[in-house]
């Protein structure tokens, strides 16, 4: 990241890096993404979180028409292009900046690529944190997220609500926080890659076109969240 981008990282928990991917590759991943979620709704082993705002869990043979998400898990294990793309260097130079301490290990891991679909009509979700730590929230990072646009995100389709600056707090949002005015959906054309602290609250927002809005999610964390859990071995 430059100086600018830096600061603004800083005062709000995220930064849009812009024509990471082409349209042409958009296109093709998107083609990817839909075959894989088709065929495990075929399988019955489908992802599917319908009309449930806290995307609780859940599994239906088939995607509904409106109102639905749906994620595909594990995409570096399906298919080669998952693996390709999230090593890309302007990726693996920002991680290495943000997670940049005194360590013999690896600095950060990989820990989660996953694609998520938000079918026509999705509803938008509860304001959330990704990093699953108890509160309060220590000032350093421990993790760090990546949103891939496959489709333009807009205000029509859902774009991304986050409260800028909120990855300062030290807190999770509370039920009062969810009916907040002041949050700013981050907006961006497809092949836009946003990179958010995991300490950010943000939500999905409700898809009120007539098309599924599609994007891949890719969490890394600080290497020593594996140092701990694996201290004894």
């Amino acid at each position: 990241m430059n100086k600018e981008e830096r600061k603004f990282w800083d005062e709000n928990g995220y930064i849009v890096l812009k024509d990471v991917l082409t349209k042409e590759e958009c296109d093709s991943i998107r083609k990817i993404v839909i075959e894989l979620a088709a065929w495990e709704r075929e399988k019955g082993s489908a992802h599917i979180y319908d009309h449930d705002p806290s995307y609780t869990a859940g599994y239906t043979p088939k995607l509904q028409q409106t109102g639905s998400l749906q994620r595909v898990w594990n995409l570096i294990n399906k298919h080669e292009v998952f693996r390709e793309i999230i090593q890309k260097p302007i990726i693996i130079e920002i991680m290495n900046e943000l997670f940049d301490r005194e360590t013999p290990h690896h600095k950060f891991t990989l820990n989660s690529f996953q694609a998520n679909i938000i079918g026509a009509g999705g509803v938008e979700q509860k304001l959330h944190v990704d990093t699953p730590v108890p509160e309060p929230f220590p000032p350093w990072i421990m993790q760090a997220n990546t949103i891939w646009l496959l489709d333009n995100f807009t205000k029509d389709n859902g774009a991304t609500w986050c409260l800028p600056g909120s990855h300062k707090l030290g807190i999770k949002p509370n039920k009062i926080d969810q009916s907040r005015k002041d949050l700013v959906q981050m907006e961006g054309n497809k092949g836009s890659v946003i990179v958010t602290h995991g300490f950010l609250w943000h939500k999905s927002g409700s898809n009120n076109t007539n098309n599924s809005r599609i994007g891949l999610l890719g969490a890394f964390a600080a290497s020593y969240f594996r140092d701990i859990s694996n201290e004894e071995e």
